[in-house]
């Protein structure tokens, strides 16, 4: 049963621009999509790009990219470093309330406190002993949200994904707000952008978790409403790791220029973490759409099995008729092979709809748009030699050049004329016969069948390169 939400539905995705979009992120922001569309509800794209030193223009670029390619097209657009004036006022205001002090304490004498309660066993926090003093002869280092060490209080949510959560306050000490009015930092922009943005639920990674309890205390301090929380299990390797670029790509224009369908994707992503209410693989964003709940997302972090990714997409590249999968593979063709004409595409669509898994792979059909190159032992089959092996190319180049009728292929007819000679010349032998085929005409150990490739290349390629292998 979907649960119906009083207020209205707010949500965000909110990505640093310091590297290009990592399909973990593309996962948080689907999932941000796909609830904030199952409940006729709002999705923001926040760029936060506060960090001046590592948030660079073309990552921006990118994420935008990745995201309208998926489709997940947001309803509002923000960028953190044209929201200073918000940050200062609420800034103001806290200091102002004495609810946030400036604190003078350097780096150094942070890191010696923290060495201290390593040492205690205890946990790292920073607990202000001058709050709303100014101590001689010092300088203003940072601001500070004043949280009392002495209180009992169990901070906890209810977490839409986890349940409850809690955190003792005493651990939180007194958090870093920014280093002076106009340079906010991570957890307090983060609070005052989903206020004044009227957020409903903050949906993102589990590695924040841990943020979440000092952002509890800023909307407090703030007075105002404090989002549903709900914290997505993060993508891992096979090692069941966090997944990194040691396990292969992991940035999502890596997929887009390998070839991989935007639509396939989505559906492969959307099943990465959440189980709907049927068992089908294949769903439209649509059907997802329908059937999305947060209650519904897993808790333990799934494997990003790139087999199953490249199975999802093979089963949407079989879905084009043959005039649409040549508009997708003419740009991958072109990028190995130059500009080929659209009757030799049209010719192997159907073989690259049968074995493709993503575009990209259109590199392994080579044979059909240049001359192959192989090693002339390639030829010899396994239970052959050399003569065996140009025995079996002469005699079917004299079947193909006799007995085909090669305005109207009959590949049925084909295949019995060689099964023929297979028995009246290798004792029944048909590898000794297609072995050295299908090597001649693509120059592969492993390729599609040899009568196939011959209907493809026609009279002219296929006898001119049987003739060619008879000479190696």
């Amino acid at each position: 049963m979907t649960k119906v939400y009083k207020q209205k539905i707010r949500v965000r995705v909110a990505p640093s621009p310091t590297g290009n979009l990592h399909v973990g992120t593309a996962q948080s922001a689907l999932y941000n999509f796909l609830f904030a569309r199952h409940h006729g509800g709002e999705f923001i794209l926040r760029i936060e790009d506060t960090d001046k030193e590592r948030s660079k223009p073309e990552y921006e670029k990118n994420i935008m990219a990745g995201l309208e390619w998926l489709g997940l097209k947001w309803d509002e657009f923000y960028r953190s470093s044209e929201r200073s004036i918000h940050y200062e006022k609420y800034l103001q205001k806290l200091l102002d309330e004495k609810k946030a002090f400036w604190c003078y304490h350097t780096i150094e004498e942070l890191e010696e406190e923290k060495k201290e309660q390593m040492k205690k066993k205890e946990a790292p926090r920073h607990i202000c002993g001058h709050k709303y003093q100014e101590p001689t002869g010092k300088e203003k280092q940072i601001i500070r949200l004043s949280v009392d060490e002495n209180s009992t209080r169990v901070i906890s949510f209810q977490d839409s994904v986890r349940g409850l959560i809690e955190f003792e306050q005493k651990v939180v000490g007194d958090l870093s707000l920014a280093k002076d009015l106009k340079i906010p930092l991570y957890n307090f922009a983060v609070v005052v952008d989903d206020c004044e943005m009227a957020i409903s639920h903050v949906i993102r990674g589990e590695d924040h978790i841990s943020n979440t309890p000092k952002q509890i205390l800023i909307f407090e301090a703030l007075g105002t409403a404090v989002p549903q929380f709900a914290h997505l299990p993060l993508l891992l390797g096979t090692d069941r790791s966090k997944l990194s670029k040691r396990h292969g790509p992991t940035s999502l224009d890596q997929y887009r220029e390998a070839g991989y369908l935007p639509e396939a994707i989505v559906n492969f992503l959307a099943l990465l973490g959440w189980t709907g209410k049927d068992s089908r693989e294949i769903l439209t964003k649509n059907e997802i759409i329908e059937q999305f709940r947060l209650e519904d997302v897993h808790k333990s972090g799934a494997v990003f099995d790139i087999k199953k990714l490249n199975w999802i997409n093979s089963q949407y590249i079989k879905m084009f008729n043959d005039e649409g999968l040549v508009e997708e593979a003419r740009p991958f063709i072109e990028k190995y092979f130059g500009e080929q004409p659209k009757e030799m595409i049209i010719k192997i669509a159907p073989m690259l709809r049968e074995r493709l898994e993503y575009f990209d792979q259109v590199k392994e059909f080579k044979f059909f748009f240049t001359e192959p190159e192989y090693d002339p032992e390639l030829l010899v089959w396994k239970k052959s030699d050399k003569p065996g092996a140009k025995k079996a190319l002469e005699k079917a180049k004299e079947i193909l050049e006799s007995k085909v009728e090669w305005q109207i292929f009959d590949e049925k007819y084909i295949r019995s004329e060689l099964d023929r000679l297979a028995e009246a010349e290798f004792v029944g032998d048909r590898g000794a016969v297609y072995w050295p085929l299908r090597v001649a005409l693509s120059g592969e150990k492993f390729s599609p069948d040899p009568v196939q490739i011959m209907n493809i290349l026609g009279r002219d390629k296929t006898l001119t390169r049987i003739e060619k292998a008879t000479h190696k």
